[in-house]
């Protein structure tokens, strides 16, 4: 459009930078896989800790934190796939969140850091299992995250 002599020009409209659509599908998948990790956990966890009433301290906060961990994580996993980039940050920054809580805040008391470590990542019980993959899948997934919102579309 042409501007009347005299005008000054129109200023370019800032240009809006988007999440990087393949690598932001892989997180928003990857955030799934995790997400269905973290509900598996939560039947294990139900499973053995039997009825509500004889539920331990540590059954409650598995069950509970597993829950909003995963309901937390397919949010911004669903704005990502809008190619939005504050959900790619805030989904990376919610999977280091969730991954220090898998790997650091639930030790119980007496417990070691590597004993602690062998049952997060050594698959050996029937919520060993789950919780692993959930940790490897919420790792994946924030890298992924910070690729799909740091990386630049190809100019077509």
């Amino acid at each position: 459009m042409s501007m009347p002599q005299g005008y000054p020009p129109l200023p370019a409209a800032p240009v809006r930078r988007r999440a990087h659509l393949p690598t932001g599908a892989a997180a928003a998948a990857l955030a799934g896989c995790t997400a269905i990790a973290l509900v598996w956990f939560v039947f294990a966890n139900v499973l053995i800790g039997g009825t509500f009433d004889r539920w331990s301290g540590a059954v409650w906060l598995n069950v509970v934190s597993g829950l909003v961990s995963a309901l937390v994580l397919v949010v911004p996993a669903g704005f990502l796939l809008a190619r939005h980039r504050w959900a790619a940050w805030t989904l990376f920054g919610l999977c280091l969140v969730c991954l220090v809580g898998i790997v650091a805040v639930p030790m119980p008391p007496g417990t070691s850091f590597g004993h602690h470590l062998d049952f997060v990542l050594g698959f050996h019980k029937s919520n060993g299992v789950p919780i692993g993959l959930a940790a490897i899948f919420a790792f994946l997934t924030a890298i992924a995250a910070a690729v799909s919102a740091t990386v630049r579309p190809s100019g077509r």
